[in-house]
């Protein structure tokens, strides 16, 4: 696991943030919050999201979290929540008020915010191998950290215990033929059902991204920035995204806009399940294939592909790891 770098709020940038208007930021928003005159000492503060990963777009947001001790966060959110700063009664999130909130880092992104955390909280995370928050946490910007409390709990993550690791593979997996095989109405020409076969497809692109993720033994994102990500992050999905994304590009009318829907959405069906006749779906199940078997995935249960379902069904393979 990578080492954690604090940044120092003095020049240029973190991530691609400009320092000052943060440190501004951090002062007026994050260091004023009420139940703790300890700021400085209690608060890890991370630039998350594709601010950190140097992914956003010119609007993207700017995404914060302030971690601190449980006694900590308690009485910090009791004093928000009295004094009317948040609204909810088991969470912390918080957007700039006013009209102005331009000033910070332009009128251009979206109104900034922050999110409060335990750092109890973050090391349940962990330990329950809750693959989006890993993904978040293993990305962040460290920006202030007291005593490396934030950092000591990211390097004690060495990755998945081998056995939940292969659950979550096989889950992933089924997941994905789950969407495109059973909900994909495949008979069907009825406007009442593109629903279904919309959500099946693009469902199902998402479960094989998931699964690129997981086959390499890292945790993945969240949707939003599943497939971008994969391409960027994972051999699979660099080599398959042209394919995936032309899946999605058909069932939302990017390409093809004078064919008629349903024919679209066949096309983006055969090139995600029909490997007798679609070089490219039979390319990307030999490639699976093989990433479960070096993954460690049982031969048998590889070759059994999709008549493994009832595990999945059944719920032999447990809740959604």
């Amino acid at each position: 696991m990578k080492k954690r770098a604090v940044a120092v709020l003095e020049n240029g940038q973190i991530g691609d943030v400009d320092a000052a208007n943060l440190r501004r930021f951090i002062e007026e928003q994050i260091y004023s919050l009420p139940g703790t005159t300890r700021h400085r000492q209690d608060f890890s503060i991370l630039l998350s999201g594709s601010r950190a990963t140097g992914t956003a777009s010119p609007t993207s947001d700017v995404d914060i979290d302030v971690l601190c001790p449980q006694s900590v966060y308690e009485a910090v959110h009791r004093a928000a929540h009295e004094s009317g700063l948040i609204a909810a009664e088991h969470s912390f999130f918080h957007l700039v008020p006013g009209d102005d909130y331009g000033r910070y880092f332009g009128a251009d992104l979206g109104r900034p915010h922050f999110s409060l955390l335990s750092l109890e909280e973050v090391e349940r995370q962990f330990r329950d191998y809750d693959d989006v928050w890993l993904w978040i946490w293993t990305n962040a910007q460290v920006i202030t950290d007291p005593a490396g409390r934030f950092r000591r709990i990211v390097e004690g993550f060495i990755g998945y215990p081998p056995d939940l690791l292969l659950r979550k593979i096989k889950y992933r997996w089924l997941l994905a033929a789950y969407w495109e095989v059973e909900v994909y109405p495949h008979h069907s020409s009825r406007d009442q059902d593109l629903l279904p076969a919309c959500t099946g497809l693009l469902n199902g692109v998402n479960e094989l991204c998931r699964f690129f993720f997981l086959v390499e033994g890292k945790p993945f994102p969240y949707t939003e920035k599943l497939l971008a990500t994969a391409r960027r992050e994972t051999k699979l999905g660099a080599e398959f995204y042209p394919m995936l994304q032309r899946v999605v590009d058909l069932v939302v009318g990017n390409v093809e806009v004078e064919a008629a829907v349903w024919d679209r959405l066949r096309e983006a069906c055969d090139l995600l399940i029909a490997g007798d006749h679609s070089p490219e779906c039979q390319r990307l199940e030999e490639a699976c294939a093989r990433a479960m078997l070096d993954a460690g995935v049982d031969r048998t249960w590889v070759k059994a592909d999709f008549n493994n379902i009832g595990e999945l069904l059944t719920g032999k393979l447990g809740p959604m790891p």
